[in-house]
């Protein structure tokens, strides 16, 4: 059994591919594949014939519980490119194990010159440089910062408008933190330049915080848009995991390739 550490749309992707594989192989031939996910809005989402999908955060004991229970061989870990603690936890899972460890990490786009783009190294940062650049910030970094923001006193008095996936649970987060449900955005991305520019420009926005995600996270996007309404952009820096010696792919293509010549994962002609 292989074991895929899922934390995103491409994440899905390589995964339903893999199994496509080994479903069009004789039954008894089929190898088993794992998918970890972080939610159930997640299991839904990777729902597809020859996964085997379950929901959980794992720390490094509880990882090597899963490999030794599962019989696991192989991890490819497709977790989210800003997970590097996940990355690292694994890695260092899969030497004590002494298991073969794969990444696939989606590529960072290009940044524009713009004179209104500022970087900031964490949540932390980001928060005390978007309360000196605006009073109305749309937050387009997900759930799991979100109280650095709500709760930064670089923003009190500041409107926050949060991006958010519309799952009951990170609703109730956020009716949680204290915030009103009209600054509540619960919608599924990614998002054309269009509905960026329209949520700018509804909300009056001055100041957009958002990860450097890649073209499947919909940085180009945002950034266009952004860079188009005049307003302010910040990126918060992704922060490198410590994976020396590992085997680390930027495409889909190119790990799918990888465990087809390594690992026998073929697909049909």
């Amino acid at each position: 059994m292989i074991w895929i550490i899922s934390g995103t749309q491409d994440g899905r992707e390589i995964g339903a591919a893999l199994a496509d594989r080994e479903q069009s192989k004789p039954e008894g031939e089929r190898r088993e594949i794992l998918m970890t996910v972080v939610s159930q809005y997640g299991k839904v989402l990777a729902a597809h014939k020859g996964l085997d999908i379950e929901v959980g955060r794992f720390r490094e004991e509880d990882m090597l519980r899963v490999i030794r229970e599962k019989g696991i061989s192989l991890i490819l870990d497709a977790s989210h490119p800003y997970a590097a603690i996940v990355s690292e936890t694994a890695r260092a899972a899969c030497t004590k194990a002494g298991i073969d460890y794969v990444r696939y990490e989606r590529a960072e786009i290009p940044l524009p010159d713009y004179d209104k783009l500022y970087h900031a190294k964490d949540e932390f940062e980001a928060a005390d440089l978007a309360g000196q650049l605006g009073k109305s910030i749309l937050l387009t970094t997900g759930s799991k910062t979100l109280a650095t923001f709500v709760k930064a006193k670089a923003l009190e008095g500041k409107e926050i408008w949060a991006r958010v996936l519309p799952t009951s649970n990170v609703i109730k987060m956020c009716e949680d933190l204290g915030m009103r449900a009209k600054y509540i955005l619960a919608l599924q991305g990614p998002f054309s330049y269009e509905m960026n520019l329209a949520m700018i420009h509804d909300y009056h926005a001055d100041v957009m915080v958002t990860k450097n995600s890649g073209l499947i996270g919909g940085s180009d996007t945002k950034l266009k848009a952004a860079m188009d309404a005049g307003i302010s952009v910040i990126v918060i820096d992704k922060p490198k995991a410590k994976l020396d010696g590992a085997v680390v792919f930027s495409t889909v293509e190119g790990v799918l390739n990888y465990m087809e010549e390594h690992y026998g994962f073929h697909q049909e002609p």
